[in-house]
């Protein structure tokens, strides 16, 4: 059977490009996302690629529903990656008036990323798997308005780091990306140059070749920039 691998927010942007990417290197891809006609065109381009893969709809706030992602996911004869690039992006001043705001963004990014990995974790050391989290420059820096984000992604990073530690003699590998602009949908284009931003394929090969390593390595982090500066 052909390897395997989960990948979130594959309803667009990282997440799409990689599910194509990994389809096309002959991966059965897993897509999940919120909504299911972005869902289906994934699949449409899976099977343009020549690949095979099926979709899962969740909330990534939802921990009921994470719980059915994953048992859909472990059920297959194996599971050999874990991509997640679903994420909440939250943005404003530190205020009593975002907590609603902010407890959606420590359930869709932190919690969702901490109890989605213990979920599927099992079946990847099974397979002496591979996970991959898609993070950026938040979780190192601080930036004015973005307390609560890079609060998370810091988070996330320290995670993950501790999450290497504990499962390298399982053979499974944890591996942290950090993009810098990428030409997706949701980067805001106003003043840059979208040919010279990170293209799709750039990131998905980085990624597909990280998850595609012989078992004696694994690149634990790794940082993407646009070899020329996007901005005009």
């Amino acid at each position: 059977m052909s390897k395997t691998a989960l990948v979130t927010g594959a309803s667009s942007g990282i997440g799409r490009g990689t599910a194509t990417k990994l389809a096309s290197e002959g991966w059965h891809v897993l897509a999940h996302g919120r909504r299911e006609d972005a869902l289906q065109e994934t699949l449409e381009l899976i099977k343009g690629v020549g690949g095979t893969g099926e979709y899962f709809t969740a909330e990534m706030g939802d921990m009921a529903a994470l719980a059915d992602l994953a048992e859909w996911a472990t059920a297959r004869e194996r599971l050999d990656a874990f991509v997640h690039c679903a994420a909440k992006f939250t943005y404003g001043e530190v205020s009593t008036e975002r907590f609603e705001d902010w407890d959606a963004s420590i359930d869709q990014v932190l919690r969702a990323t901490i109890r989605l990995s213990a979920h599927v974790l099992p079946a990847l050391k099974k397979t002496e798997g591979a996970i991959v989290y898609i993070c950026g420059p938040t979780s190192w820096l601080g930036w004015k308005r973005h307390s609560i984000h890079c609060a998370l992604r810091h988070a996330q990073v320290g995670f993950a780091k501790a999450l290497f530690e504990e499962v390298r003699e399982d053979g499974v590998r944890v591996t942290l990306v950090h993009p810098g602009f990428v030409n997706t949908p949701s980067v805001n284009d106003g003043g840059k140059n979208r040919e010279l931003m990170i293209q799709l394929d750039d990131i998905s090969q980085m990624i597909a070749t990280a998850i595609s390593l012989p078992k004696t390595t694994c690149v634990t982090e790794f940082t993407l920039r646009p070899q020329r500066s996007p901005y005009q």
